[in-house]
């Protein structure tokens, strides 16, 4: 995938509100930050079906102040 995804689809704005709700934060803040993620990402992806998911762990690592990330290269 070398192009940047968007629109969100449902199943991102989905993973985006899970995250807002369980983290407290605002949606737009999170949104941001995933979108972001994803298209990071996206662009090294082999196998795109799993995007969402690895783009969640991700976020609320980033949003918690971890800082470890999976890089899909």
């Amino acid at each position: 995938m070398d192009e940047p995804v968007s629109p969100l689809d449902a199943d991102q704005v989905s993973a985006i509100a899970t995250i807002s709700e369980n983290l407290k934060l605002p949606f737009g803040e999170v949104r941001e930050i995933y979108k972001r993620e994803f298209e990071r990402l996206a662009m090294h992806a082999r196998i795109p079906n799993f995007l969402t998911v690895l783009t969640m762990r991700n976020v609320r690592s980033i949003l918690r102040g971890v800082g470890k990330h999976v890089a899909l290269s």
